[in-house]
């Protein structure tokens, strides 16, 4: 299946998204960082990143999907974010590289969905 790297800052969260891909088959890492996301994504293989917007720390979800994209032109990403319906939100991280916004809170169900739907256009 898949190489997919979560980075948010909401560790719990992580941990059950983390449990429930990898039964599903999906290799999954994450970090609570968006510098370690980069680094993650700098020394890994990675087929998706699932990236919040808003990071307690360090640089904002907005700024690593900016590296990302520009970095890794060809990595599939989506945004997974409390401010995900927000229409000018969508339409700034679709611009800068997006594929997916969607918003939290999310069902493990709506989250394999649309990670199935996104890996299937790669």
């Amino acid at each position: 299946m898949a190489n997919i790297l979560f980075v948010d800052d909401e560790e719990n969260l992580l941990k059950v998204y983390k449990s429930y891909l990898e039964r599903k088959g999906h290799n999954v890492v994450y970090a609570l960082k968006g510098e370690d996301g980069l680094e993650i994504l700098k020394n890994h293989k990675i087929d998706l990143l699932i990236l919040d917007l808003h990071l307690k720390e360090g640089m904002q979800g907005i700024d690593v999907l900016k590296e990302a994209h520009n970095t890794y032109p060809n990595l599939t990403i989506m945004i997974l974010s409390g401010f995900g319906g927000d229409e000018d939100v969508i339409a700034k991280c679709t611009q800068l590289g997006a594929k997916k916004v969607l918003k939290k809170p999310l069902t493990l169900a709506e989250l394999k969905e649309n990670i199935e739907k996104l890996l299937s256009l790669t």
